[in-house]
């Protein structure tokens, strides 16, 4: 009977997992360039003769692309295609899709959490005073001339990489690339993928699957008091 409170207990932590994931997607459905993250469930090891296994539940991401919104602000970037701005952190280089930027006073463009963008040459993308224009390609141009170009990176190994908080994703370095069919947008913004529908019907699900947890449990329970008063009249 032990068995049925381990796979009551574990469908109990699994609904909860899945209904995390779902509120961290509803909470980041403005952000820019917000990639939502999934839940999905695989058999891990051999299978024992009369052993139970349950499913292990995982948590990736689903880079597919969000809806891009027209803006016409110079300051917003959109991707299409698999590529990432490349951003400076205390942590080291992360990347991102969110293209809302802000241009500090040292004329660097920065995410809206204050990343510094940086340039396929290395190190922060630097303006200097007056308009710019992005090429499709990532050029920056200014008074007509090239000055720089966006790191856009291609991550070719989505299982590879890790989801970090504020839309920032990280990979080994062998997991990246230049990206090469990347086409930039000026004056556009990638809105998140995030689907309300999607994530209400993931709810629904944990919640179902929560309820059956319960019962198990219930049943466990029950179980166990009709055994222990059998065993007190014996």
């Amino acid at each position: 009977m032990g068995a049925l409170l381990e796979i009551g207990a574990s469908i109990l932590s699994q609904a909860t997992r899945r209904a995390e994931v779902s509120a961290q997607n509803i909470s980041n459905m403005t952000t820019v360039g917000y990639k939502r993250r999934v839940s999905f469930e695989s058999f891990i090891g051999a299978v024992e003769l009369n052993t139970p296994q349950l499913p292990e539940q995982s948590i990736g991401t689903d880079f597919s692309e969000g809806k891009q919104i027209e803006t016409g602000s110079p300051l917003d970037l959109a991707i299409t295609g698999n590529g990432f701005f490349t951003v400076a952190t205390a942590d080291g280089v992360l990347y991102t899709r969110q293209g809302q930027l802000q241009r500090d006073r040292d004329g660097r463009l920065l995410t809206a959490p204050g990343l510094a963008l940086q340039a396929e040459a290395g190190g922060d993308l630097v303006l200097r005073d007056g308009p710019f224009q992005v090429t499709s390609e990532g050029v920056v141009i200014q008074d007509g001339a090239p000055i720089a170009k966006l790191a856009i990176a291609e991550l070719t190994d989505p299982t590879a990489t890790t989801h970090e908080p504020g839309g920032l994703f990280a990979a080994p370095e062998g997991s990246v690339s230049p990206a090469k069919a990347s086409v930039l947008r000026q004056g556009a913004l990638e809105s998140s993928n995030v689907s309300t529908a999607d994530e209400m019907v993931g709810l629904m699900e944990a919640v179902r699957r929560a309820e059956t947890g319960q019962r198990l449990i219930g049943i466990y329970d029950d179980l166990m008091g009709r055994a222990l008063t059998a065993f007190g009249q014996a």
